[in-house]
């Protein structure tokens, strides 16, 4: 089976860029289906995976207020020569409470005079009060795009009967052995796009996806990693994502999932994973 222990030795006959579909998540707004982020475990990465991610050719770049690392992206564009109009940046601004102040933050941070996907970190504050503003720096397009994160069923809920702006997108945990399937159907529901943070799992959170057996077994069949099995997993369902590497050589491997197809029979195989993780350790 596809080990990533091969992959390297595999780019050095093959310096490929990675070429990466897009979505139209708005009216006019197209997202590359597969973001690089750069919070979480990996911050301290941050100049390493973005520079990384764009000399190969990645775009779309996924950070926010909270992880303290915004700055990075602007610096990583110019060393790289890469204009900002040519990568889609979302970042996100921490609940709904100070949210003029997190916006112009964020555009400081980032160094840009527009964002191309905002969204809400989670959702807590008045939310109808912080979307009302959000859509007024949409109208003006600061904001190309806007949208949520971690928000549930009863958040959604809650949020969509006052909002005159659809969200673009939801971005919730979403792996191949754990998600949270209402908040999925009410986003679709909307024709909100669901987008994935931890893809192939987090510890603590979901169960062991590079070990799994189903998961080994389709690998196998396709010749690829049990990681492209789970990212290829998310993708044919029609979601996209946003997901964590500092090696260029796992990056690559990760972004490597648009040579294949799984099955119908794979794909069900796959679906019935849920709910297969044990109870998570962090609470």
């Amino acid at each position: 089976m596809f080990s990533r222990l091969l992959y390297p030795l595999l780019l050095k006959w093959a310096a490929a860029e990675v070429h990466i579909p897009t979505v139209e998540i708005a009216n006019g707004v197209h997202m590359p289906v597969m973001s690089i982020g750069i919070g979480g475990l990996e911050r301290s990465n941050a100049s390493a995976i973005v520079a990384n991610w764009i000399k190969q050719g990645g775009r779309g770049i996924d950070t926010a207020l909270v992880y303290q690392d915004q700055s990075v992206v602007p610096e990583e564009l110019a060393k790289a020569g890469i204009d900002r109009k040519d990568v889609f940046i979302t970042t996100k601004i921490p609940g709904c409470m100070g949210t003029k102040f997190s916006v112009e933050h964020d555009l400081k941070q980032l160094k840009t005079d527009y964002i191309d996907l905002l969204l809400i970190h989670f959702p807590s504050g008045d939310c109808k009060e912080a979307w009302s503003i959000l859509e007024d720096y949409h109208s003006k397009g600061t904001l190309r795009a806007i949208g949520v994160s971690n928000f549930n069923k009863s958040a959604l809920d809650a949020l969509l009967p006052t909002a005159k702006v659809t969200p673009a997108v939801n971005q919730i945990e979403l792996n191949v052995l754990e998600y949270d399937e209402e908040a999925m159907e009410a986003s679709k529901q909307s024709s909100i796009t669901v987008e994935a943070y931890s893809p192939v799992g987090r510890s603590g959170h979901s169960g062991d996806i590079r070990d799994n057996k189903i998961v080994k077994s389709v690998a196998a069949a396709h010749n690829v990693s049990t990681y492209q099995v789970a990212l290829k997993w998310i993708l044919q369902h029609g979601n996209i994502m946003t997901f964590q590497s500092s090696s260029a050589e796992h990056q690559a491997e990760d972004a490597d999932v648009f040579r294949f197809q799984l099955t119908e029979e794979e794909m069900k195989a796959l679906d019935e994973l849920h709910g297969s993780s044990p109870v998570p350790i962090y609470f």
